[in-house]
């Protein structure tokens, strides 16, 4: 199980293989003197735009509740990983983040997150979305009640340094993804994801 875990240590939402993010300060004010306004929020301060993710199951995917479930899972956590890209990664997952993940592959994530934060690098509010998004079922192992393959298209992130400055862009990604039950509640627990040129859905 542990290979499923490891394979590109890049997240479902990382569009690069290994690259991938206003102070404010009071003054008292002065009846003679117009206040100071606000400076304009820069590239690097723009707040986190949300990007709702609507997965299509491939042609002949059997639909149950167990599939729609954890489809409905998959896309929460394509969300909330992209919403942390934007952020530019940190020490801890955020919890929205959290519940959708457990296990191994929460582990990965943390790790690969604080190394995002200390790169410094983010993706843009601008370019943050999704092209087309596919999802399939696969063959399972005993120990997860479900596993997907999902073909996902990022080629729209671009990423950038603290100054601004992009320093590269996203790229289509496979990704294979197995679900168990924590606490009543349907969690990625192991995964992998890679760069591809073309999917297998």
């Amino acid at each position: 199980m542990m290979a499923l875990v490891m394979v590109g240590l890049a997240t479902v939402a990382c569009g690069a293989d290994e690259d991938s993010t206003g102070a404010t300060g009071g003054i008292t004010p002065v009846a003679s003197v117009a206040p100071t306004p606000s400076p304009a929020l820069t590239p690097s301060a723009e707040a986190p735009k949300f990007v709702k993710v609507t997965a299509t199951p491939a042609p002949g995917t059997k639909q149950d509740a167990l599939f729609l479930e954890a489809k409905k899972v998959y896309e929460t956590y394509l969300e909330q990983t992209l919403l942390f890209e934007q952020e530019g990664g940190g020490e801890s997952l955020p919890l929205e983040l959290q519940k959708t993940v457990d296990g191994p592959w929460e582990n990965v994530l943390e790790e690969y997150y604080k190394k995002v934060e200390m790169r410094g690098h983010h993706v843009t509010s601008q370019s943050a979305g999704f092209g087309k998004v596919t999802l399939s079922r696969i063959k399972t192992e005993h120990s997860y009640l479900i596993t997907l393959r999902s073909c996902v298209d990022q080629r729209q992130w671009v990423f950038v340094d603290k100054s601004g400055g992009e320093v590269s862009r996203g790229n289509v990604r496979q990704i294979i993804m197995s679900m168990a039950k924590e606490n009543g509640s349907l969690v990625i627990t192991a995964a992998s994801s890679k760069g591809v040129d073309k999917c297998v859905v």
